[in-house]
């Protein structure tokens, strides 16, 4: 495939009024990962988690974009991240999450602190003490955006936008609690995901009418920014109708994507996260993590209502797939009413393409 003719055919010259959206091929082909794996997530800060899982001296938490595995930890007053890799045999020197006063690799027992630094090799033998600074865990760029920890996996780190981290700043996102984590394995690209998240609200009325009966979608408003955008409307607190729940959403409900895979949603009280960790072409995983304002135990409700709207963004992703693999759909319109946020998302891919392919 002629991955320049590819990118080519999706011209970001238009307004939104008059462009095309991307080919099917961006979606469907093994090549464009590879190069998304590249361009976009080598070359971009990458969400990997939230502040309060490592509060304390020695908590941790382990991870995996596409194939980078991380070590993200608490040391003192600084966040830390390495690449969870042992540097004897390449095993992955912690698992899950948990508290630790040092890293020790499960295999030959070698031990590391929590500043990455080897401190010990089990019968080291012939292994001379010299090659012990070349044998420390590899650190990775970290960076805090508000609560969120980003990474950076590619080479030199590039700056984060002032922009964005002036809206983290004033943005309700620090103090909440911690509820659940939820993951979703979805049969679609993870693009699919995020064009989904990122069509200003037009999808709502037609595939959540639980949710849609909390939101004014007249009252819609998008925001566009160089690596982010935010979505507006205004909701208010309903009767308990079926699985939705009375206040989940209440004043001005706020969704806001970050380039390129990371999503947060304020409402009322809530705040959730969502991850979209691509798999392979035409799988993604996502991750969703729930806070709240207080520490609130009995939330299997207002869990539910969240759960049935994202099985219905689910179904509609795999469908979309599957259009997408068909061999028939090339590329689509936009709605210009609705749909400039994900217009602007294809023009971040495409700089990204090229960037890496001059």
């Amino acid at each position: 495939m002629n991955l320049i003719k590819e990118i080519q055919k999706f011209d970001d010259s238009q307004k939104v009024d008059n462009a095309f959206t991307p080919p099917a091929s961006w979606y469907v082909e093994k090549s464009f990962l590879d190069l998304e794996k590249r361009a976009v997530f080598q070359n971009e800060w990458n969400f990997v988690g939230h502040l309060s899982d490592v509060q304390k001296e020695g908590d941790y938490f382990t991870g995996k974009l596409l194939n980078k595995p991380f070590v993200v930890l608490r040391k003192g007053e600084d966040v830390k991240a390495y690449y969870n890799i042992c540097s004897h045999h390449g095993t992955c020197v912690a698992r899950g999450k948990g508290k630790a006063e040092k890293l020790t690799c499960p295999y030959h027992g070698w031990e590391y602190s929590l500043e990455g630094k080897l401190k010990k090799i089990p019968k080291a033998g012939a292994i001379k003490e010299v090659h012990s600074k070349d044998l420390n865990l590899k650190e990775i760029p970290l960076k805090l955006i508000g609560p969120f920890i980003f990474l950076f996996f590619g080479g030199k780190a590039q700056e984060v936008s002032p922009k964005l981290l002036n809206f983290f700043e004033q943005g309700q996102y620090s103090g909440l609690h911690f509820i659940k984590r939820i993951e979703y394995e979805i049969s679609c690209n993870w693009k699919v995901y995020v064009d989904n998240y990122l069509d200003g609200g037009y999808h709502v009325p037609h595939m959540h009418p639980g949710l849609s009966t909390q939101l004014d979608i007249s009252s819609y408003k998008t925001e566009i920014n160089e690596t982010f955008s935010v979505q507006r409307c205004a909701g208010e607190a309903s009767e308990v109708k079926g699985d939705e729940v009375q206040g989940r959403v209440e004043g001005e409900a706020e969704y806001t994507w970050v380039y390129p895979n990371f999503m947060i949603n304020r409402y009322g009280k809530w705040m959730d996260t969502n991850w979209v960790i691509p798999i392979n072409e035409n799988r993604c995983k996502v991750v969703f993590d729930y806070f709240h304002e207080e520490k609130v135990e009995d939330v299997d409700d207002a869990l539910k209502a969240s759960e049935k709207v994202q099985l219905e963004d689910i179904d509609i992703c795999d469908m979309v797939q599957t259009g997408l693999n068909s061999g028939v759909y090339d590329c689509g319109v936009y709605a210009p009413q609705f749909e400039a946020p994900m217009y602007s998302f294809h023009k971040l891919l495409k700089k990204s393409f090229l960037k890496e392919l001059s």
